[in-house]
């Protein structure tokens, strides 16, 4: 059985995430969750 497909991102996404996160918009945990993305450790 393959592993699924790793999903790439854009710089534009990132950094409109990592923005969100620093500015104190949203938590790690609500981000994760809005993205779809694993949920920090």
């Amino acid at each position: 059985m393959d592993k699924p497909d790793r999903r790439s991102f854009t710089f534009e996404f990132k950094l409109e995430v990592v923005r969100r996160y620093v500015s104190g918009e949203a938590t790690a945990l609500e981000l994760a969750r809005e993205h779809d993305l694993s949920p920090p450790k």
